[in-house]
């Protein structure tokens, strides 16, 4: 019988393959270099055919390389199923479940969520990652994460999109009173200098959308967080929109006021995403569901 990689081998030459660089790939597989590379080494050996061209600067892949990615890709993908389908056979929710969740929704839900996840799945070893929305589903389509707690819309091909809930934008002003009584209209916000995070954060495409901001009505700041945009607005810099989920009288200080919007509201949907087919499926919309009934009980 002719002799076969192994699945250690092929991570190798999918982590190489995804990152070029072989420092990388052994941060990310928890190698040292040498081990990666005598890996790599091994396995071209086996195949009998480099996989990778490489100079003191740059590391790419040969035509065999970029042949052989997805079904190297397809093998260890189809053995972590395996491995994870016996675990589910043997109890649910227990493991490791690697979720990422985006900067703007993680600080509002985790507080609640993590607790909740504590006291119902007690063995459920819980890693988790935050970032922002297109390094996340990077992360997920290479099989770096579990499933990502996200905004939408937002495209996610070859992946299960979960719908939790609409979540409404509201307008941050400074002020006095913590909430405005009368409602705000989309035409309103001309009179605000409106202020949006920074690009890559899903939330400034969700705003800008929602709200039909024009060019050159909003400006961009450097920030990554909502809650220095909520600084910004408190010294008068402008106004900004906020997602439900980040106004209440603990997360905001004084001299800042909220306006809701009239209907129909401006609004993102909270929900969940994971590779299709994924043999924990089950265990991903029951969690969804979890969630969702969090939400609607707060």
């Amino acid at each position: 019988m002719a002799e076969i990689p192994t699945l250690r081998q092929l991570t190798y030459f999918i982590a190489v393959a995804e990152t070029l660089s072989f420092g990388k790939a052994a941060a990310r597989c928890c190698v040292t270099q040498p081990t990666l590379s005598e890996g790599l080494h091994t396995l071209e050996t086996l195949l009998g055919a480099p996989l990778f061209t490489r100079t003191k600067r740059t590391v790419a892949l040969t035509a065999l390389g970029q042949e052989l990615v997805l079904p190297a890709r397809d093998i260890v993908l189809r053995a972590e199923d395996f491995v994870q389908l016996a675990q589910m056979k043997r109890a649910p929710f227990t493991g490791t479940l690697r979720i990422g969740v985006i900067p703007t929704i993680a600080p509002y839900l985790l507080p609640a969520l993590l607790p909740a996840l504590q006291t119902q799945f007690p063995a459920l070893e819980l890693q988790l990652k935050e970032d922002v929305t297109a390094q996340l589903l990077s992360a997920l389509n290479q099989h770096l994460l579990d499933m990502v707690l996200m905004a939408f819309p937002y495209d996610t091909p070859g992946n299960t999109q979960m719908k939790l809930w609409s979540e409404p934008f509201m307008i941050a002003m400074p002020g006095n009173k913590p909430l405005r009584e009368d409602l705000a209209s989309l035409s309103d916000l001309s009179r605000h200098n409106v202020m949006l995070l920074e690009d890559g954060h899903c939330l400034r495409d969700h705003a800008l959308a929602a709200c039909r901001l024009q060019t050159g009505q909003q400006r961009t700041f450097g920030a990554t967080s909502l809650a220095t945009l909520i600084q910004m607005v408190q010294h008068g810099y402008g106004a900004t929109l906020l997602p439900a989920m980040a106004v209440s009288h603990q997360t905001l200080p004084p001299g800042v006021m909220i306006q809701r919007f009239a209907n129909p509201q401006p609004s993102r949907q909270i929900g969940l995403v994971w590779r299709h087919g994924h043999p924990r499926e089950n265990e991903f919309r029951t969690l969804g569901e979890m969630i969702a009934k969090m939400h609607e009980d707060r």
